[in-house]
């Protein structure tokens, strides 16, 4: 990368910057033409209400960070998670199940013709035990590994694992997660020889913000730090109480031990002693 002025760049991980990257919908597109399987390259697609309510009496809403729609029909949903959680792909299905069951409809004859329904679930943090930064889960038969049907498809982009420089990446899809983890940091957008990463960098240069979009965006990024930080503090107290914890084990364990190996040795020199007794007498 040539030596070039820092520039303050959006985080792409709190809600204004997310919202202003991937609200753009070439920029939206060509992210997901990177590495989504849709059949054929993505041309168009609508942005849709984001809300989901349920269809259920509870009335409960869904509120993912994106959902659109892409010219051939097929639903997108994604989302940025920024904490881990038990249950993630529990909820992850959960997610794409609601938005499959919300294609029903009430009060006449409905064959089960379903759209597919794909989400891209972007997490800072490790969800499966391998090193693959992108996983994938689809409905396959597993004696044939032929897909049995294509309505439900998700994607986990797990940022931790992505470890590569600007050199070292492969393809797009590389290069897109490289810049999304790197440019705050960086202060610049690699690869703008490209026109898509060039109008990356022009969207996110928060020097092209007006007064409105730079107050929320703050308001937006202070939120996100907080939020950071206190998983940090929360982390670093576990540390501390789990090396607390370790500690005192310890010392239990080795008194433990040493009133063990106090009793042995008592009851090894009381034979002594005995047999001393048994001799002289």
């Amino acid at each position: 990368m040539d030596k070039e002025e820092k520039t303050e760049m959006l985080n792409p991980f709190c809600d204004e910057g997310f919202k202003r990257i991937f609200g753009d919908k070439i920029l939206l597109m060509d992210f997901l033409n990177s590495f989504v399987d849709a059949g054929a390259p993505i041309v168009d697609l609508t942005y849709e209400n984001k809300e989901l309510v349920s269809v259920e009496s509870d009335g409960r809403t869904i509120i993912f960070d994106l959902l659109c729609k892409l010219d051939n029909g097929m639903n997108v949903i994604i989302e940025m998670q920024n904490k881990n959680q038990d249950f993630f792909v529990d909820r992850a299905v959960f997610y794409l199940s609601r938005a499959i069951s919300a294609q029903g409809e009430k009060g006449r004859i409905w064959k089960y013709g379903i759209n597919s329904v794909i989400g891209i679930f972007i997490t800072q943090f490790r969800v499966f035990d391998n090193d693959d930064v992108l996983s994938e889960m689809k409905l396959i038969d597993p004696k044939t590994n032929k897909m049995v049907s294509d309505k439900m498809h998700g994607y986990f982009i797990q940022l931790p694992k992505f470890k590569k420089s600007n050199n070292g990446c492969v393809d797009h899809f590389d290069e897109w997660i490289y810049n999304l983890k790197n440019m705050e940091r960086m202060g610049n957008i690699e690869f703008k020889d490209q026109e898509v990463f060039d109008r990356l960098w022009n969207l996110s240069n928060c020097s092209m913000l007006s007064i409105e979009e730079r107050r929320k965006y703050e308001r937006s990024l202070k939120a996100y730090r907080d939020y950071v930080n206190q998983l940090d503090f929360a982390k670093n107290e576990g540390r501390a109480e789990g090396r607390a914890e370790g500690r005192a084990e310890g010392r239990a364990e080795g008194r433990e031990e040493g009133r063990a190996e106090g009793r042995e040795e008592g009851r090894e020199e009381g034979k002594t002693e005995e047999r001393a007794k048994t001799i002289c007498t």
